[in-house]
Formats: C-alpha cells, sequence, structure tokens
C-alpha cells in the first residue's frame, strides 16, 4: 500500500482508542471480580487488549510515516499473564451490578472489534494489511467466544468455567 487510504488511517485510529478503552476495561474488571479464575481471564483479556493497541499504535506509525503495514503476530489468551486491576482511571464499572452485567458489556465489545477489523480487511487492498486485520478480527472472535462460554457458566452454573490459570 503505497498511499494509505484516508479512511483506513482514521479507522485504524478509532480501534487504537477502542482498544484502549477495552484495556482499561478489563484491567477494572479484573479488580473487582473476586474469583481467581475470572480475575486471571480478564487480566489477560486487558493484557491482550494493550497488545492491540501497540500494534496498531505501530500500524499507524507505519502507516502515516511511509504508507506500509506492519507484521502481525497472533497470538492466544493463554500467552499473556494476566495484569493485575491497579489504578486504572474511568468510570466504566459504575453501571454493572454483577459478573453477568460485566461479561454482556464484554461480549459487546469483542463483537464490536471483530465486525470492525473485519470491515478493515475487506477495505484495504494491501495483503499485508488484509492479513493483519483478518487475524485481528479472529482473535477478537476467539474473545467473544470465550467470554460467552464463562457467561454461560456463570449464569447455569454459577462458576467461572476459565482454566487457564497461569502457573496451574
Amino acid at each position: 500500500m503505497t498511499h494509505p487510504d484516508l479512511q483506513v488511517e482514521e479507522a485504524v485510529e478509532i480501534a487504537i482508542t477502542a482498544e484502549l478503552k477495552a484495556h482499561a476495561f478489563y484491567a477494572q474488571a479484573a479488580a473487582w471480580v473476586e474469583d481467581p479464575h475470572g480475575r486471571d481471564l480478564l487480566g489477560r483479556l486487558a493484557a491482550f487488549e494493550y497488545y492491540h493497541y501497540q500494534k496498531l499504535t505501530e500500524l499507524a506509525r507505519s502507516l502515516h510515516k511511509g504508507g506500509q503495514f506492519i507484521p502481525y503476530e497472533p497470538r492466544t489468551v493463554e500467552q499473556f499473564v494476566p495484569v493485575s486491576g491497579g489504578e486504572v482511571t474511568g468510570a466504566q464499572l459504575e453501571e454493572m451490578k454483577d459478573q453477568a452485567s460485566i461479561l454482556g458489556r464484554a461480549i459487546d465489545f469483542e463483537k464490536m472489534a471483530g465486525e470492525r477489523y473485519h470491515a478493515l480487511a475487506e477495505q484495504t487492498t494491501d495483503p499485508a494489511g488484509q492479513a493483519m486485520f483478518q487475524r485481528l478480527a479472529d482473535e477478537e472472535r476467539v474473545h467473544q467466544r470465550i467470554l460467552e462460554d464463562e457467561f454461560f457458566s456463570l449464569s447455569n452454573q454459577g462458576v467461572w468455567g476459565w482454566s487457564g490459570l497461569y502457573g496451574e
């Protein structure tokens, strides 16, 4: 892609903001949830969204500088060490009443992100850009599926089903 489409650059900027918001949301949720399995999963998702933020920021710089897409290495949730909740600004959890509400909001985040990356994959003609956005879309769909499984587990069994605790 020698001259990046301005719409792609603008969409990447929107995605950067969305990934940063998702990171903050997951970090807050990880601090709020008491169950160690839930805390582990939400902390890993916070780290994953921060990885997306970093890669998209790198992409934005590259597109602005020379119109080039960057290589993107796909990851899995298990590859990330969970972040601790810590001090995260914002009031994204104010309206959350319980764990199911948090999961519902998280599912919505992932669904919107997957749709956004899928649209970007279709919008760009650069093969490297298409591959990167498709990988991002695939990762967000996996996150959505994991969260839907957790929602089902909490709703029907009253427990977090995630078993990827770090160090277990």
